[in-house]
């Protein structure tokens, strides 16, 4: 198994002069690393950008597992209104947990845009997420991630973030999940949602379950076959990723940009 965790500790703000802002949240067990690059390209293109690290995140797996869900809701919630005191216009973005973020915000704030990434709402694992984690995570603190692979890759995956699961926090992030799943129909402002057909960790089928709980009447899907489940770092498919949620945004937020 490698070991290069591709972990950064650091929060990003970019082209902190625009006022059309966009808030871009990581995936559970990752940080910052994981958007940094997506933030940084669409400072550019002339939005305002901010990206940080959730609790427990861009630090240890021990310290994950000491926060809970509302921790995190409270912790982007606070980032974002901090936002709209600064913008005239405030999109969100968010990749795997961090779209289910999203999904709690765009019910919240009035939002000019959305875009949710390698949408995680129903599980890969669903005995391991609704039954056994809800069990055991008082027991056993960590689970090695490479267990959530096929066994014919596992050992070459080059992990993000933490090497295992912090199993407390993956018993919070089941919480969220069914918290935000009541919320979808809230959810109004224009939706780009951003999937690859290699994601070998979120189904397909939370694309089309997102499309079709939300009540926003400008959405669109947006479907790539050769990106993994880390949608913005570099993969074949970034450039086209990067360009298309520009683009939306653009479009949604009517900038002259």
């Amino acid at each position: 198994m490698k070991t290069n965790l591709l972990i950064d500790g650091n929060n990003y703000e970019f082209n902190k002069n625009s006022r059309n802002g966009v808030y871009i949240i990581h995936g559970f067990t990752n940080s910052t690393y994981e958007n940094k690059e997506l933030a940084e390209f669409l400072g550019t293109q002339g939005f305002y950008t901010k990206t940080n690290n959730l609790p427990g995140h861009g630090t240890t797996p021990e310290e994950c597992n000491r926060y809970n869900y509302k921790d995190w809701i409270e912790f982007v919630e606070k980032d974002v209104a901090e936002m709209s005191t600064k913008c005239d216009k405030i999109s969100v973005i968010g990749i795997s947990m961090g779209s289910v973020l999203a999904m709690h915000l765009s019910t919240i704030f009035p939002l000019n845009a959305a875009v949710y990434a390698s949408i995680a709402l129903i599980y890969q694992q669903k005995i391991g997420m609704n039954i056994l984690a809800p069990l055991l995570h008082r027991f056993i603190p960590f689970r090695y991630k490479k267990y959530s692979y096929p066994k014919d890759i596992r050992e070459n995956i080059n992990f993000m973030g933490y090497k295992v699961w912090p199993i407390s926090g993956l018993n919070e992030v089941r919480k969220l999940t069914n918290q935000v799943k009541k919320q979808l129909s809230k959810i109004k402002c224009p939706v780009l949602l951003v999937h690859s057909k290699s994601d070998l960790l979120t189904k397909t089928e939370n694309l089309d379950f997102a499309y079709n709980s939300i009540s926003s009447l400008n959405k669109e899907k947006f479907i790539v076959n050769n990106a993994g489940h880390n949608l913005f770092i570099q993969n074949p498919d970034q450039k086209r990723i990067f360009d298309k949620i520009s683009s939306f945004l653009k479009n949604a937020t009517q900038t002259n940009i």
